[in-house]
């Protein structure tokens, strides 16, 4: 079977022995180091997690399928300090009511093919772009420094060059920090044999089938904005593990550059607009068209776009 048509029940289903003879052909197939095998439990569910590292990003591997994706604000009941925290907002911004908000600040309801795919652990800043060891800036640069043997270390070039050593010398992880706007950024992963996610494939790296408003389910803190939480659900790696939708104030972005997920750049929260408000960015299937637009228009500016870097299967 290709690797990109394993399915999420597939994966789960294999012996231990056969998903770790699986994972360590993924390994050699795309010249990656297996980090790993897990049994992961987030929300309630259970999942074998396989992490790969290649050139210091950490990739876990995001089962396909068919799955349902989008929002349905109809099935979603509102605990008594969201719908309170809601009332207070909507009567102060002369807001609809709560099921037509997360109607129209959610994706809709769709079924869709997705592939089985290799996800960044982390997102990072477009222009931090990571370099393989064996670029020729990078190892201009440790040689330079005489660091190669000589133990553990960080050096940086005066050019944004940033080389991570462990104690034998070797490239740990390398850098180089660039401006970048959208197309300049996938150009660079394009050029590493890598892309970012698309609106469809976020939503299942984040929510990987939770078919709740939060990939943890339905219920949201009422006592404070997300970055005033620094340990919960939102801060947990989800099932797949993967540290994603975890602030608002750090969105990413996706191949439409008119659609970003995991947050709205902290525009509720930093606005006080109340906490339900404030979490609601980390719905798995968010969408700001509004703010989507106008990043992309002449008056839009973006100080920290992140990207999610996906490896193809195929």
């Amino acid at each position: 079977m290709p690797y990109a048509d394993l399915r999420c029940d597939q994966w789960n289903d294999l012996s231990d022995d056969a998903a770790g003879r699986l994972a360590r052909e993924i390994a050699a197939r795309h010249g990656l180091s297996l980090v790993g095998l897990r049994d992961t439990r987030y929300a309630g569910r259970a999942h074998r997690t396989a992490l790969f590292d290649r050139d210091g990003l950490r990739f876990a591997l995001v089962p396909g399928g068919r799955p349902t994706l989008g929002h349905d604000a109809a099935r979603f009941h509102p605990g008594a300090g969201q719908l309170a925290s809601y009332t207070d907002s909507a009567e102060e911004y002369g807001l609809p009511s709560l099921t037509e908000h997360v109607d129209a600040m959610t994706s809709p309801v769709r079924v869709v093919d997705l592939p089985a795919m290799l996800v960044a652990v982390e997102a990072f800043v477009p222009d931090e772009l990571p370099l393989p060891p064996d670029d020729p800036r990078v190892r201009e640069l440790v040689a330079a420094t005489g660091i190669r043997g000589g133990g553990a270390g960080t050096v940086r070039s005066a050019d944004g060059l940033t080389v991570e050593l462990d104690p034998d010398g070797r490239v740990l992880r390398a850098w180089v920090v660039e401006e970048a706007d959208h197309d300049q950024a996938m150009a660079a992963l394009a050029a590493l044999g890598l892309r970012t996610a698309t609106a469809d494939e976020w939503e299942w790296a984040c929510g990987a089938g939770a078919d709740t408003l939060f990939r943890w389910g339905d219920d949201s803190p009422d006592d404070g904005y997300p970055v005033e939480h620094p340990t919960g659900a939102h801060r947990t790696a989800n099932l797949w593990g993967l540290a994603i939708g975890q602030d608002p104030y750090r969105y990413e972005v996706t191949t439409d550059p008119t659609v970003v997920c995991g947050g709205d750049g902290g525009v509720t929260a930093c606005g006080g607009s109340g906490f339900f408000l404030g979490w609601l960015p980390l719905a798995t299937s968010y969408r700001d068209e509004e703010f989507g637009r106008w990043l992309v228009s002449a008056d839009g500016y973006a100080d920290e776009i992140l990207t999610r870097p996906v490896l193809d299967l195929g």
